[in-house]
C-alpha cells in the first residue's frame, strides 16, 4: 500500500492560471517525489521493464502505477490497462517517434507541451528536459495512471495540460477514500478539457498562435452539451464526455465501486484502433470497432445526370467527426460504380497496394499545412502556419460532397472508412521496432463507418430526415448551390407539417440568400411550433445585424442568451449587438461572458476591444486589441496557403470549396 501512504504533495500543471500563449508549464512537487508517487512503486522494476521493450518495443505486462488501485478495483484496472490513456507515453511507438522528433527540433524543455498530457510522470520527476529519455522505464511506459485524473482540482479552460493535481495521502477504502479520490470536477466535461484542448502558442510554432485539437469546445459548442444555438436539432438530454467515451459496463471481477455489477468503462473507448491492434489485443480492437460504426452515416442521392450527392451526417457524436488529432487520422469516401455485369467503371478513394490513397480522395478533415502549404504528415505541430481546408463533421451540420459517376455505371456504392495513421507515417513510426511487432504496427486496421449503394434509376429520397439533411448541406454550401436546397427542404416540410426543423431549414436558407424578411416570417411559424428551440433566436439575431436592425436583432439575441446561458456564439451576438445599440458597458459585460466560457475566443477579445475603447479606456482596449490579434484566425494567411496547397495539387477536387465535385477514373 506505499501508494495509498504516500506524502503529501501538491501537483501544479500551470505556471499561474490562464498562462500566457506559448508559456510552457511543468510540474512542482510539494512535499513528495510526484513523479515516483503517480508511477507508483510496486510491480515491475525498470529491469524488467527494459528487458521488454527491448524484446518488444514497449511494454504491455502488468499495469505500472495501478498496482495498488488492482487490488480492490480489478475490473477498473482491466479496462484501464486496456485503453489509450494507459497507451499514452513512449510506450506507444506511433507517439513516440513524433515526440523524439520534435525534442530534437526543439529542445528538451519544449516537450513538456506534449508531457503534460502524455507523460505526466516524466514531467513531474524533471525527466521530460534531459537531453534524452530511458524507454525503458516505469515512468516512461506508465501513461496516465490512476491517480492523475483521480486528483485533478482544477482545469484552465485553455488546456494544453494546465491542471492541478492534489496528491494528498490516500486514506483506507471508506467515505474519506472516496471523496479524496473523486473530487468534483471528475463528474464535469471540463475535466477532459485539461488534454483534449490544446493551442499552439508561439513557443511551438515559433510563428502566430494556431488551434490544435480541441474536442472539449467543439463539445461545448453543439447542442450534446445543451448548448449549440444553431443546431437543427437537438437532443433529448445533454450528454457529457464521460457518457459517450466511459459507459457503463459489466464489472465481472466484483469492483467494490460498482452498482448493480455495473461500473463506468475506463477503457475510453474513441477511435484508435491502431493502438489494441499493435499489440493483439484483439478485444480492445473490437470494442474501439464497434464503437466506429455509425457514429457518421452516409447516404448517396442522384443531384443530377450522371452525378451523385454524398450526404454525410454525424449525430452519433458529441463533437466533430472526426475528433483528436487531425493531422494523423485518416477518413475518407471511398466511391465505387459498377457496370451491368458488375466490373468496376470507376472510383474515388483507392487506395493502392502499398495502402496510400490516391491523391483525389475526398477527405474528412480539417488539413493543417505547413509554410509552403504542403500537408503536415509527421504529426509535427511546430510545423503548422495554418489551415488548407477543413471538411470534418460538426455533431449537427451534414455536408454533401458531389461524384460524377461514367454514363455506363449502373449501381454506385459508398463507404466512409477510418484509418487511424496513414501508411507512410506508419513506416516512419514503426521503423526501429522489433521485426515481429514492426510488421502487426505497419498493419494498420480499416474500418467501416457507414456504407451506402444507389442503382441507376432509384427515386428520389422519401425519408424526411434525408430530404432535410440533404436541404440544409446544400443551403449551407456556397450561393451557388444554395437555389438547389428549396426543393428538398419543402419536401421535408410538406412531410413534417408540425415539426420545427425544416422551418428552421428554409430559413438557413432565406438568410443565406439575404432574404431578411423571409427569415423573421419563418422564425414566427417556428416559434410557433416550437417556443423552446433557440435557433429560430439566432436566425433571426443574426439576419436583423446584417441588415443593420440593431435594436430587434438586440432584442433577439438576449432571449437567446436567458435560454442558452452558457452558448457562446449567443453571448458574442449580445456582446455585438449592445456595442451597436450604443450600450457599449452592457457590450463589456457580454464579452466578459464570452471570455469566462473561452479565454482564447477571438470574437471575445475583439468585442471586448471595441467595448473598452467606446468606454473610454483606451490602454485596456490596446489590450484587448492585442489578444485578439494574437487569437484570431488569420483568414489572409489561410487563404495563401490554400492556394499554395492547390498549386502543389494540381487536379485534385477543392476541399474548401463546400459541395465541391470529384470525378470518378477507371481503375489501372
Amino acid at each position: 500500500m506505499k501508494l495509498l501512504l504516500a506524502a503529501l504533495a501538491l501537483l501544479r500543471v500551470a505556471t499561474a492560471p490562464r498562462a500566457p500563449a506559448g508559456a510552457l508549464p511543468r510540474f512542482e512537487a510539494h512535499g513528495g517525489d510526484a513523479g515516483a508517487i503517480l508511477a507508483g512503486h510496486d510491480g515491475p522494476g525498470d529491469g524488467d521493464i527494459a528487458r521488454e521493450v527491448a524484446r518488444r518495443g514497449f511494454y504491455a505486462g502488468t499495469a505500472v502505477g495501478a498496482e495498488d488501485c488492482a487490488a480492490c478495483h480489478r475490473d477498473v484496472a482491466a479496462q484501464w490497462s486496456a485503453s489509450g490513456h494507459r497507451f499514452s507515453s513512449f510506450n506507444n511507438p506511433y507517439y513516440r517517434v513524433a515526440t523524439e522528433a520534435f525534442r530534437a527540433e526543439k529542445g528538451a524543455v519544449a516537450s513538456r507541451f506534449c508531457g503534460n498530457c502524455h507523460e505526466p510522470q516524466l514531467v513531474a520527476s524533471g525527466a521530460m528536459d534531459l537531453p534524452a529519455i530511458a524507454r525503458g522505464t516505469r515512468a516512461a511506459q506508465a501513461g496516465v495512471t490512476c491517480l492523475v485524473c483521480h486528483s485533478i482540482t482544477h482545469v484552465d479552460r485553455e488546456g494544453n495540460g494546465r491542471y492541478l493535481v492534489d496528491l494528498r495521502a490516500v486514506p483506507p477504502p471508506s467515505g474519506a477514500h472516496d471523496a479524496r479520490l473523486r473530487p468534483p470536477l471528475m463528474a464535469e466535461a471540463e475535466l477532459c478539457a485539461a488534454c483534449h484542448k490544446v493551442g499552439l502558442g508561439p513557443a511551438i510554432t515559433a510563428d502566430r498562435w494556431l488551434r490544435g485539437q480541441n474536442d472539449y469546445d467543439a463539445w461545448h459548442s453543439s447542442a450534446v452539451s445543451g448548448n449549440g444555438a444553431g443546431s437543427v436539432y437537438r437532443p433529448a438530454a445533454r450528454q457529457r464526455c464521460q457518457d459517450c467515451h466511459m459507459p457503463l459496463e459489466a464489472a465481472p471481477l466484483g469492483d467494490p465501486a460498482a452498482k448493480n455489477g455495473m461500473i463506468r468503462s475506463h477503457r475510453f473507448l474513441g477511435a484508435n484502433s491502431a493502438l489494441p491492434h499493435l499489440r493483439g489485443d484483439d478485444e480492445q480492437e473490437r470494442r474501439t470497432a464497434e464503437n466506429l460504426r455509425g457514429r457518421a452515416s452516409l447516404a448517396l442521392l442522384w443531384s443530377g445526370p450522371n452525378r451523385v450527392d454524398a450526404l454525410l451526417r454525424a449525430r452519433g457524436v458529441g463533437h466533430r467527426f472526426p475528433g483528436g488529432t487531425m493531422d494523423s487520422n485518416e477518413v475518407w469516401l471511398e466511391i465505387t460504380a459498377r457496370d451491368a455485369a458488375g466490373q468496376v467503371v470507376g472510383r474515388s478513394g483507392g487506395r493502392s497496394r502499398d495502402g496510400a490513397l490516391a491523391a483525389d480522395t475526398h477527405l474528412v478533415r480539417t488539413q493543417p499545412v505547413d509554410g509552403e502549404g504542403r500537408p503536415l504528415l509527421r504529426r509535427d505541430p511546430q510545423h503548422m502556419r495554418g489551415v488548407a481546408f477543413d471538411t470534418a463533421l460538426a455533431p449537427s451540420d451534414p455536408q454533401v460532397v458531389r461524384f460524377e459517376i461514367p454514363r455506363r455505371a449502373t449501381r454506385v456504392e459508398g463507404r466512409l472508412l477510418y484509418r487511424k495513421f496513414s501508411p507512410d507515417y506508419a513506416r516512419l513510426a514503426c521503423a526501429d521496432l522489433p521485426a515481429r511487432t514492426r510488421r502487426r504496427c505497419l498493419d494498420l486496421p480499416v474500418v467501416e463507418i457507414a456504407a451506402a449503394t444507389l442503382a441507376v434509376g432509384a427515386p428520389p429520397p422519401s425519408d424526411p430526415a434525408t430530404l432535410l439533411d440533404w436541404g440544409l448541406a446544400l443551403a449551407d454550401a456556397t450561393a451557388d448551390h444554395a437555389a438547389e436546397a428549396r426543393a428538398p427542404l419543402e419536401a421535408a416540410r410538406a412531410a413534417w407539417p408540425l415539426r420545427v426543423e425544416p422551418l428552421i431549414g428554409l430559413g438557413r436558407l432565406a438568410a443565406r440568400l439575404g432574404q431578411t424578411d423571409e427569415v423573421l416570417r419563418l422564425v414566427g411559424e417556428a416559434e410557433r411550433l416550437a417556443p423552446e428551440h433557440p435557433a429560430p433566436l439566432l436566425l433571426a439575431a443574426r439576419a436583423l445585424l446584417d441588415a443593420y436592425r440593431f435594436e430587434p436583432a438586440l432584442a433577439f439575441a438576449e432571449r437567446l442568451v436567458r435560454r442558452l446561458p452558457q452558448d457562446r456564439v449567443g453571448a458574442a451576438l449580445v456582446a455585438r449587438a449592445r456595442g451597436l445599440a450604443g450600450d457599449p458597458a452592457g457590450a463589456l459585460a457580454a464579452a466578459d461572458r464570452v471570455l469566462a466560457i473561452d479565454p482564447e475566443s477571438e470574437e471575445g477579445h475583439y468585442q471586448r476591444a471595441l467595448a473598452l475603447a467606446d468606454l473610454g479606456r483606451p490602454d485596456e482596449a490596446a489590450r484587448a486589441l492585442a489578444l485578439y490579434d494574437e487569437h484570431r484566425v488569420a483568414l489572409e494567411t489561410d487563404l495563401a496557403l490554400r492556394d499554395r496547397w492547390r498549386r502543389l495539387n494540381p487536379g485534385h477536387a477543392d476541399e474548401s470549396e463546400p459541395c465541391h465535385t470529384h470525378r470518378l477514373v477507371a481503375p489501372r
